[in-house]
């Protein structure tokens, strides 16, 4: 029985497949459900049903199945259409959720400062804490994982 629930918004972009890496392992760490969701935006009212936005919609899956797949199994995936950070919200409140995972941009001098300006949108849509994940500069590894995961163990 799992404790809680991680929802992680992810993007193509490196900076949202950071954030899915994160949330996986925060997932496997603490032992909470993860939720994936990739939100397309920029369908107009209407028109779910077009081309344009099922073929939208079919690449939203194959990008989700590409990152469940590199984080394990267990891993579960939802496509939303609409403004990100209502989607967002929705899905954390409809599943339950403990915490909401995004990815950031780098911005300031040396790139030192997170920019996200969807973790602001989120705070105003949902009481659900939400984590900005910094952009990857290494790989999480298993190993990392299991060396934290055995030492909080007595």
């Amino acid at each position: 029985m799992t404790r809680g629930t991680v929802v992680c918004g992810v993007t193509e972009t490196p900076d949202g497949r950071s954030a899915a890496e994160l949330a996986g392992a925060l997932g496997t760490r603490l032992g909470l459900r993860l939720v994936l969701v990739h939100v397309v935006d920029g369908v107009p009212p209407g028109t779910h049903e077009s081309l344009s936005a099922r073929q939208r919609q079919a690449g939203s899956e194959r990008l989700l199945h590409e990152v469940a797949r590199d984080i394990g199994a267990g891993t579960e995936q939802r496509i939303m259409v609409g403004n990100r950070a209502e989607a967002l919200a929705q899905v954390a409140a409809e599943e339950g959720a403990d915490l909401v995972v995004i990815g950031s941009r780098p911005a300031g001098f040396g790139n030192r400062k997170l920019r996200s300006t969807l973790a602001r949108e989120l705070e105003a849509a949902t009481p659900i804490p939400v984590v900005v994940a910094p952009p990857a500069t290494r790989k999480r590894t298993e190993q990392r994982l299991a060396v934290s995961v055995g030492a909080a163990t007595p």
